[in-house]
């Protein structure tokens, strides 16, 4: 699962390059080993700005993860909100710079176990004359599976591109923020079991609470239209 916090800190990393003592992952070996992420639904993902990649781990709570901080001396690293992914089952297939699929590379840190989930590789536009919408891009390759029945949130853009909603920020409101005109969102019913692939270069949209929709997708199969916003006002 990737969490990304695209287009934060693109200054940043600017102006920080030059500091010498950045603290960076070594570089790593692709090993046949899957992450232990199992049956767990909240993932706690950092940000490395010098090499603009994402590594995860469950290895921490809420609690104590708020109050974590990296600390000066490792002030490349940035820590996403922690997530809560929406599919019945997710899985990240391989590591971005890894040949085939199972193998990854890891890191420890922060005395926990990583492993690099995701290269940012883009930064977009902002949608909206508010910004309502944050594009970027990211490398990796997650499969989303989804149940017969389950509800779906898809959101589709004015060029008709179709993308679904991956994760939201552990304790979010559930309310939809405004929406930039010609994007709409729609909740579906599934009519048999999904599965959507993130492969490669995907597009990542955030909303202004953080809501992460990820694509483009092709749209499933649906029973029932459950909930719709169409172009909705800005607030």
């Amino acid at each position: 699962m990737l969490w990304a916090r695209l287009g934060t800190g693109a200054g940043l990393v600017i102006l920080l390059v030059a500091v010498a003592t950045a603290q960076t992952t070594e570089d790593q070996v692709c090993v046949a080993t899957e992450p232990e992420t199992a049956g767990r639904k909240v993932g706690y993902e950092l940000i490395d700005l010098m090499r603009r990649e994402a590594w995860v781990t469950v290895d921490w709570t809420l609690e104590a993860y708020a109050e974590f901080s990296p600390g000066l001396t490792s002030w490349n690293w940035i820590k996403n909100d922690p997530r809560v992914g929406d599919a019945a089952r997710a899985s990240v297939l391989r590591s971005p710079e890894c040949d085939n699929d199972g193998e990854f590379t890891f890191t420890t840190m922060f005395d926990r176990s990583f492993f690099h989930i995701a290269n940012l590789v883009r930064i977009g536009p902002r949608h909206g004359d508010a910004g309502d919408l944050r594009e970027g891009g990211v490398l990796k390759y997650h499969r989303l599976e989804f149940e017969a029945g389950q509800t779906v949130s898809l959101l589709t853009s004015p060029e008709a591109d179709t993308f679904v909603r991956v994760n939201r920020p552990v304790g979010a409101a559930g309310m939809l923020p405004g929406l930039p005109e010609g994007w709409s969102v729609i909740d579906v019913v599934l009519e048999t079991p999904w599965q959507a692939d993130l492969f490669g270069e995907v597009r990542v949209l955030q909303l202004r609470d953080g809501t992460s929709y990820q694509g483009p997708i092709e749209a499933p199969a649906l029973r029932t239209v459950s909930k719709s916003h169409l172009d909705e006002p800005k607030e």
